[in-house]
């Protein structure tokens, strides 16, 4: 089996608890002469998907969210991001 080319098997590494969130589920309008690229990424995010699934599983401390948008989630989606984050670290103390 090849080694996983996304850096989760680093995340099991990680002693606190831990939240992953993943990002650009939107399609990207394909580019010109490069329309294998929806299919590459499709397959990464397919294999990713599974990953992260498994990392959940095996550690019940990481947490998986999705957000709805694209790679520029901090500026489509800020207050998502931010409820993410709230919810993660509980109420103030």
């Amino acid at each position: 089996m090849s080694e996983p080319l996304s850096g989760v098997d680093q995340l099991h590494r990680v002693p606190c608890p831990l939240l992953v969130v993943v990002l650009a589920l939107r399609s990207q309008p394909p580019m010109p002469g490069m329309e294998w690229f929806d299919e590459l990424l499709e397959a990464y995010a397919k294999g990713l998907d599974q990953e992260l699934a498994r990392l959940a599983d095996e550690r019940p401390t990481a947490t998986v969210e999705d957000i709805d948008a694209t790679h520029a989630t901090l500026l489509e989606e800020p207050t998502a991001v931010a409820a993410l984050g709230r919810r993660f670290l509980g109420p103030p103390a």
